[in-house]
């Protein structure tokens, strides 16, 4: 498909518990991203350099230091 939503449902399909079955006290689940054209926008940016540790590479060269996206292999 074209879109595609991922998010949370808090107490799944079967539950037992009133407060999951009580209308008024039901939780809602949470919108956690929006898919949308081979994306998802939302997580894509909060995992992007998600282990790189800058300071790590402080003793390399500038030119060592940083890298174009054509460089890295997910972007081939």
């Amino acid at each position: 498909g074209i879109v595609a939503v991922a998010g949370t449902d808090p107490h799944g399909r079967d539950p037992a518990l009133y407060s999951a079955r009580c209308p008024h006290l039901r939780r809602r689940g949470e919108l956690l991203d929006l898919g949308f054209l081979g994306r998802w926008w939302v997580l894509e940016a909060a995992l992007r350099d998600w282990d790189i540790n800058e300071e790590e590479f402080g003793h390399l060269p500038e030119e060592l230091r940083r890298l174009q996206p054509g460089q890295l292999r997910s972007e081939r």
